[in-house]
């Protein structure tokens, strides 16, 4: 029970009243959790603690365990976190699932790689939207996927979104390195589908302190992001859910300098910004479990 040896250390360290938002960012980028390494037999610390949080948040979790191929020949293993909250009406709409990837690169020698914006950040943003959103009355289950092997080809929402099969979901909300760099903008790549969608996208980030822009087209947002050589559309978790056909927006923040590196480390995060995030993307989530905000949208 080394992860929760690890959890209760952090709180004593931070105490109740620290900000839970930083206080899930430092455990995650410990030295004790190695990195978050995927591949191994039995689920990572890391993901038994990201379980703790969400039941905290009395919601129903369980590990999806797959199993996946890594180099020409061999066989891992990997375990998403799956958590649900579930929607109280009669019927439901149809479910959002919201992605994060907890795994990053693990150790190489005596040194780890914390991965504090990769992705750290998305897990902890991910995390304090369910705690917002904890008790909240909503009209279409919330589905939240913290996955594993990322790093490694995607290989948890492949397998999450295999698992589907034939149920259909409204959206899929990716969270991907949400640490505002000096450009200090968030960046969202949405499907096609979701155009309809966009002036109520929009109109939802212009009422927050964050700034925003909106993209339908991974190659215009290679081309304003001066980054031509990073395909957004297959970078991160939302590809295999564009693969199935299931609408998705994916909110990052562009290229970071420290990406897969040491330098990726908790004292590059801007805990303010960070947290405004994390505001703004919940409030959108809202926009789409809201009974009010969907009965606005159909008259």
């Amino acid at each position: 029970m080394q992860w929760l040896k690890i959890s209760l250390i952090t709180i004593l360290l931070f105490g109740p009243q620290a900000n839970s938002l930083e206080r899930d960012m430092r455990v995650l980028t410990s030295s004790e959790f190695e990195g978050r390494p995927s591949g191994s037999e039995k689920p990572h610390r890391s993901a038994y603690y990201i379980t703790r949080q969400f039941e905290k948040f009395d919601l129903e979790v369980h590990f999806q365990t797959f199993k996946f191929e890594y180099g020409f020949f061999d066989i891992a293993v990997g375990h998403n976190v799956v958590a649900i909250q579930p929607c109280n009406r009669t019927p439901c709409q149809l479910p959002i699932v919201i992605t994060a990837h907890y795994d990053h690169l693990g150790k190489r020698g005596n040194r780890h790689y914390p991965g504090a914006n990769d992705n750290a950040s998305g897990v902890a943003v991910m995390i304090d939207i369910a705690r917002r959103l904890q008790g909240m009355d909503i009209v279409r289950d919330i589905i939240y996927v913290a996955t594993d092997a990322e790093e490694k080809g995607l290989h948890g929402a492949k397998a999450f979104v295999q698992k589907l099969g034939e149920q259909q979901v409204y959206m899929n909300i990716n969270l991907d390195m949400l640490d505002l760099q000096k450009k200090n903008q968030l960046y969202a790549l949405a499907s096609r589908t979701l155009k309809p969608l966009e002036a109520q996208i929009e109109k939802t980030f212009m009422e927050t302190p964050v700034k925003f822009k909106l993209f339908f087209s991974a190659k215009i947002m290679a081309r304003r992001l001066a980054a031509p050589q990073v395909d957004w559309l297959r970078a991160s978790d939302h590809y295999p859910f564009y693969r199935a056909n299931i609408p998705f927006i994916y909110f990052g923040s562009g290229m970071d300098k420290n990406h897969h590196s040491v330098k990726d480390s908790l004292d590059k995060i801007n805990f303010e910004k960070l947290t405004q995030v994390s505001s703004a993307i919940t409030k959108f989530v809202l926009t789409l479990v809201s009974e009010s905000d969907i009965a606005a949208k159909t008259n």
